[in-house]
């Protein structure tokens, strides 16, 4: 399943410029879920679940709700949602009988299932891993002790809450971790976000200046799908290098999951190299249409000036994210990430959905304008997220 969530809906955590605030929303959206309600009543009719509300509830279409309480039985658990309006969702009950549940019947926005390590060791810290075992077991330590950015490190394992064995980055690469966003100011003012995850991976957009500014910085966390078979090592983690880098500065963030530099590599790290040995190493990002350092969606990306949509069939362009290290060449894709070549000026803002076609038909993909965190909306990127998945 591909779980996606964002500030607007009911329940969600608040992301600001305050100590803890980070690592709340990504507790709320990785390992605990949020927006938990009573189900007023819940009917099955051909195949449909229908839950209805006395309230609001926080889902969309394709979003995942988590029902518990429920009989039948096969009504509960985890169940992607079809349709919805302000007051009800639908789901498929395949095999239920029609009527109506019984129970004392509630539903939450479902998190993928991370694990939290070491609960409550740090005050506004927190160890974070996938539960499942095809994972590569990585832990990413989220340090949100501070205001307007939290320092980030992975690890290949963690025994301890501040103590484990292959930090990435290194601490001669970034003393500390690596920088992500909540605010450009130290406030309780709220900041939009939108996160996407599966069970391995996790992709956090967050605009620091705040929604009248359109764009955000785009970073994640997780297994990328890895070119070498059985790689143990396959985890990345980009961020800023300065907290100025991903809150305030007007200058392309290197690191954001919307930019591609195949020349050189910015902060972003994994592990170790393809061959198992090693510490961390900085990593690159780009796709196949990338022919200079420059954000998805604008002119320089492809150095080809491509319009929106394409001419000859009125399409829309998208290619995978590669990660490369030094001259090893590839080492996997990010997953769930595309970007385009086409100079999209105005023509999405965050939050628009795309209908594939193609190798994408039957996919929902969603437009998120990546940029500076202090630049206009003219010099923001677009980059597309696959809502609807599987990503591996």
């Amino acid at each position: 399943m591909i779980y996606n969530f964002d500030s607007s809906q009911t329940g969600a955590p608040v992301l600001s410029g305050t100590a803890g605030a980070l690592r709340a929303l990504l507790k709320a959206c990785l390992v605990d879920g949020f927006g938990a309600g009573a189900v007023a009543t819940l009917t099955v009719s051909a195949g449909v679940a229908t839950a209805t509300y006395a309230g609001a509830h926080p889902f969309a279409p394709g979003r995942v709700a988590e029902i518990s309480g429920a009989t039948p039985a096969e009504l509960n658990g985890k169940k992607i949602v079809t349709t919805t309006t302000g007051s009800s969702i639908t789901f498929p009950a395949p095999g239920v009988p029609d009527g109506s549940a019984t129970g004392t019947i509630s539903s939450k926005a479902a998190a993928p299932g991370w694990l939290e390590l070491f609960a409550g060791a740090l005050t506004n810290v927190i160890a974070l891993k996938p539960s499942v075992p095809e994972a590569t077991g990585c832990v990413l330590r989220v340090d949100d002790t501070g205001t307007t950015t939290a320092r980030m490190v992975g690890y290949e394992s963690m025994d301890g809450i501040s103590s484990g064995v292959g930090a990435y980055p290194s601490a001669v690469q970034q003393s500390g971790g690596v920088f992500w966003p909540k605010s450009d100011a130290a406030s309780s003012a709220a900041r939009p976000w939108r996160m996407f995850a599966d069970e391995r991976a996790f992709a956090l957009w967050v605009a620091p200046s705040g929604a009248q500014i359109g764009h955000g910085v785009f970073f994640g966390f997780g297994d990328f799908i890895s070119d070498k078979s059985g790689d143990a090592y396959g985890c990345y983690l980009p961020g800023g290098a300065l907290a100025a880098d991903v809150t305030t500065s007007s200058t392309a963030v290197g690191a954001c999951l919307g930019y591609a530099n195949a020349a050189a590599a910015a902060s972003v790290y994994v592990p170790r190299a393809y061959t198992g040995v090693g510490g961390s190493q900085a990593a690159r990002k780009s796709s196949a249409y990338a022919a200079a350092a420059a954000y998805s969606g604008l002119a320089g990306y492809s150095n080809q000036g491509i319009p929106y949509p394409n001419p000859a069939d009125n399409s829309l362009r998208v290619s995978r994210l590669d990660l490369l290290i030094g001259s090893t060449g590839f080492r996997g894709r990010i997953p769930g990430i595309y970007h385009t070549p086409h100079v999209v000026g105005e023509a999405f803002v965050t939050g628009d959905l795309v209908a594939g076609s193609g190798e994408f038909a039957g996919r929902t993909l969603m437009a998120l304008r990546c940029g500076p965190p202090g630049a206009a909306i003219a010099n923001a990127g677009c980059v597309f997220v696959d809502l609807t998945g599987p990503w591996r």
